[in-house]
């Protein structure tokens, strides 16, 4: 049984019975990405899609948002933003996806203009590089060969400090990779091992730790609505500049 990812979130959409409903999804999203969905909103697109619970819509939510994202800052042809979709989406998902990123981006552009993003962080590939990132592969068995270190896409990407001699920084991201074990013969029983590479300033300037963990299915989910919640604070605007304690999502 394959692990859900970023095109198996995608092809939730396929659940909604019109161009229109997926468009005035991706149009919420747009209006709400400094806010959040409220949460009449988070439950009218869960019965859209037909899904059973929160936790199923939250990692769909943070794909689009993603896309929304690129379609607004860059300046992305049509043939551009064919190339940020998974290879897998169904034809016709694909094409009313795209219909719907046309049909808002100028309208976003506009907005993003009048609130550029913040710069780029060091090493970001261009565009049409990056996007080939987007949807990283992972290793089906635990006996094949360990794929290579995969580069942040810049929608998950940390922004790294250059370190200085009066302050004192936390490690920064740099690379992701993960492979699948099978634990027994049920498919609840996979586990994804995750192995993250950080630069740590404090051991040296090019001081890099790696650390390794896995993850079940439970996990992953209370994972993804935990990075769902950062990711909406991180966007939210007229909060305390003070950092702000919050344990896992359950």
């Amino acid at each position: 049984m394959v692990e859900k990812g970023a095109p198996e979130e995608l092809e939730k959409l396929s659940q909604i019975e019109s161009e229109e409903g997926l468009e005035l999804m991706v149009r919420s999203l747009w209006s709400t990405r400094k806010t959040g969905l409220s949460l009449s909103d988070k439950s009218r697109f869960q019965s859209l899609l037909h899904l059973a619970s929160p936790s199923q819509l939250d990692p769909l939510l943070a794909c689009l948002r993603c896309l929304l994202r690129k379609c607004a800052h860059h300046n992305l042809a049509r043939d551009d933003l064919l190339k940020l979709f998974p290879p897998d989406l169904p034809p016709q998902l694909r094409t009313s996806l795209l219909s719907a990123l046309h049909a808002n981006r100028d309208r976003w552009k506009e907005d993003a203009s009048v609130s550029p993003p913040p710069p780029p962080p060091p090493h970001q590939l261009e565009p049409n590089v990056a996007s080939s990132m987007l949807w990283p592969r992972y290793q089906q068995d635990a006996d094949l060969e360990t794929p290579p270190p995969t580069e942040v896409p810049p929608c998950f990407q940390c922004r790294a400090a250059s370190p200085s001699q009066n302050s004192e920084y936390l490690p920064s991201l740099k690379s992701i990779t993960w492979t699948m074990e099978s634990r027994g013969s049920s498919p609840a029983d996979r586990v994804a091992i995750i192995s993250l590479k950080l630069h740590d300033y404090n051991k040296s300037p090019s001081g890099e730790t790696e650390v390794k963990f896995q993850l079940t299915r439970d996990t992953l989910e209370a994972m993804l609505r935990s990075m769902t919640y950062i990711r909406e604070q991180l966007n939210a605007v007229g909060t305390s500049s003070g950092p702000a304690n919050k344990k896992q999502k359950q």
